[in-house]
């Protein structure tokens, strides 16, 4: 036996290829390509289907309610396999619904059916993000602006860079809005944004960027300060984060000194997360990761999941939809931006 599910997408009548399987999730084929993560949930349409994917479960030691699949990218299309082995998905019927990051997907065609040792196929249908950003330049915060002015991101001037349509709207939103909740926190008076001293990366929601080494005692400072609601959150376990450490612009014999991370949020809606590399002795200055969070901090976690059984809503953080909720807080007299529908 070898049961497998294929899942093609289409975009507007015409196929939409995933162009390979990524730590974040999955890469379309178009523009500029992104990891977005790929959700998904599925259970047996019959009895009969339900109880193969039980026994399944009891005999590889799953928690009850929970059927696992190993998925792959072939040709294009997205395959779901059984976790344990190639016997491991069972014949029979299944409803299937997907959600990709930065996209929306028509459910309607969902039903699949898996013969004994063949495939089912599948087609969803995928209308993605396309709005844009058109940013302004005449009024900028000196603060932010020289923050932009001191960076490169993509071996491209910062600033030449978040005017660019170009590039992905979203990756620039996320600039500005970090910079935008920076330049707030704790306040406007001594915001954490003037121990940032360039940003050299920058992703689809988080940042990284050089920063002074009294950002880690400030932040503690700040952990302690009732007024000021900051928590110290230890050592990130989220795989992400830990990217940091990996993609330091330093030569090796200076990367491999970096061996530690230490997480703190601020309170509110949208929370930013710091992840601050802990400096070698002697070394003077060090690295973060900013992001900002709808809710919970586990809502930066993305990649593809495979937990079938429930329903999965976490999503990362879509940084189109982070402004509205940016233009509610103070941070709202530093957004240099507006959103244009598609």
């Amino acid at each position: 036996m070898n049961e497998k599910i294929e899942v093609g997408l289409r975009k507007n009548g015409r196929p939409l290829r995933i162009r390979r399987q990524v730590p974040e999730g999955i890469e379309l084929d178009e523009r500029e390509p992104i990891g977005r993560a790929v959700l998904y949930q599925m259970g047996g349409r019959s009895e009969v289907t339900r109880e193969r994917m039980r026994i399944i479960g009891r005999i590889n030691g799953w928690p009850p309610g929970e059927f696992r699949l190993r998925t792959s990218v072939e040709d294009g299309r997205l395959v779901l396999r059984g976790a344990a082995n190639e016997h491991s998905l069972p014949e029979g019927d299944y409803e299937l619904r997907l959600q990709i990051e930065e996209a929306s997907i028509s459910n309607r065609n969902r039903f699949v059916t898996v013969e004994h040792n063949g495939t089912g196929q599948l087609t969803a249908d995928v209308t993605m993000d396309d709005r844009n950003i058109a940013v302004r330049f005449d009024d900028w915060d000196p603060r932010i602006g020289g923050v932009i002015d001191r960076s490169t991101v993509d071996g491209e001037a910062a600033r030449q860079w978040v005017g660019s349509d170009a590039h992905r709207p979203t990756r620039r939103a996320c600039l500005l809005n970090v910079l935008a909740s920076l330049r707030v926190r704790p306040g406007v008076s001594q915001p954490l944004i003037d121990l940032a001293h360039e940003i050299y990366w920058v992703g689809n929601e988080r940042i990284y960027a050089k920063v002074d080494l009294e950002l880690l005692p400030r932040l503690r400072a700040l952990v302690l300060d009732d007024s000021k609601p900051f928590y110290e959150e230890g050592h990130p376990v989220a795989p992400i984060h830990g990217r940091l450490l990996a993609t330091l612009p330093e030569p090796p014999e200076v990367k491999v000194r970096f061996r530690e991370l230490l997480s703190f949020r601020g309170e509110g809606k949208p929370s930013l997360q710091m992840v601050v590399a802990v400096p070698p002795a002697g070394h003077p200055y060090t690295y973060a990761d900013f992001d900002l969070d709808l809710n919970n901090p586990l809502q930066d976690v993305v990649g593809l999941i495979g937990h079938l059984g429930e329903l999965l809503d976490g999503k990362s953080t879509n940084h189109l939809d982070i402004r509205k909720l940016l233009a509610r807080t103070r941070a709202k007299n530093y957004l240099y931006y507006s959103i244009q529908s598609a």
